[in-house]
């Protein structure tokens, strides 16, 4: 009796430590100067090995199988450098079977003699409720670096109209404007452009870390610009153009969506409601013979 209680405590000791633990490295992380000049990579978040690393090492014969067959996993360790974060499989392996140890204990002490469904699957809601939270967060930022991208690209317009280069324009938005996730993504393209890393490189590597048609279509023609030997001055004339009417665009299809949405809440939630007022008396009345008497 003594054994299962004690190994669910440590268990829990150790996900208290990790769910501490990530959150405090990933905030020193993000306060980081991102242009400073520094050979190692820019918000880097790796755990060192006498961390969680080893305390997660005993696990290794479940983690290393896992690893191999779970192949969305390298997906999402890609997709989490839009968080600025580099995500340890390793350690996100660990995490998961004590989510999925922890509820399944859970479960089957207090919900096996009631529902024995739902006991059986909180193990696979804790195991793969560290991943949904880390694509909801993903999926977040990419609307935020949509959204904030229009007003972003106009600034860099107005940069290099005033003369400046784009390794200037973007020095300045970094240094002058206030701060957004496309911004961001820019002071980690600075950062690798100052550490030697050619400029169409670096762009490259935002429009496939970030994965959105935007970045894309934004990196595509400063590229075609500098291969091409036309003024960057034109491209992001026309870069700008884009994104507003895309904006624009954007605008009405949520408008749009917004007058198709609001059709649920119309026809089972309020109408329904006036009916009650506007009809209800009426029906009371003639059901109780009332409204027949009065003529």
């Amino acid at each position: 009796m003594l054994l299962p209680i004690f190994l669910l405590i440590s268990l829990s000791l150790i996900l208290i430590g990790t769910a501490i633990f990530i959150p405090v490295k990933v905030y020193l992380s993000l306060r980081e100067d991102p242009t400073e000049a520094s050979k190692k990579r820019l918000f880097d978040f790796k755990l060192k090995p006498d961390t969680l690393d080893r305390a997660f090492r005993p696990m290794g014969f479940l983690i290393k199988p896992l690893n191999k067959r779970l192949t969305y996993l390298s997906r999402l360790k890609h997709q989490a450098e839009v968080l600025r974060i580099d995500l340890n499989i390793f350690v996100l392996i660990g995490v998961k079977l004590i989510l999925a140890f922890l509820l399944a204990a859970l479960g089957f002490a207090y919900l096996r003699q009631e529902n024995l469904i739902y006991a059986a699957l909180l193990p696979f809601v804790g195991f793969f409720l560290p991943d949904y939270l880390m694509w909801q967060k993903i999926r977040n930022k990419k609307e935020e670096i949509v959204r904030c991208f229009p007003e972003t690209v106009d600034l860099m317009h107005m940069c290099v109209n005033a003369g400046a280069d784009l390794i200037s324009a973007i020095k300045w938005i970094i240094d002058k404007s206030t701060g957004n996730p496309f911004i961001e993504q820019l002071a980690i393209v600075l950062s690798e452009v100052q550490v030697g890393k050619p400029r169409a490189e670096a762009l490259r590597d935002m429009a496939r870390r970030l994965q959105l048609s935007d970045v894309s279509s934004f990196s595509r023609v400063i590229v075609q610009a500098e291969r091409m030997g036309t003024p960057v001055e034109e491209a992001f004339r026309n870069l700008s153009d884009d994104t507003r009417d895309r904006r624009y665009q954007n605008g009405e299809r949520y408008a749009i969506k917004a007058s198709l949405k609001i059709l649920f809440p119309l026809i089972f939630c309020i109408l329904p409601a006036i009916m009650i007022i506007v009809a209800g008396p009426i029906i009371i009345k003639f059901s109780q013979g009332d409204m027949l008497s009065a003529f």
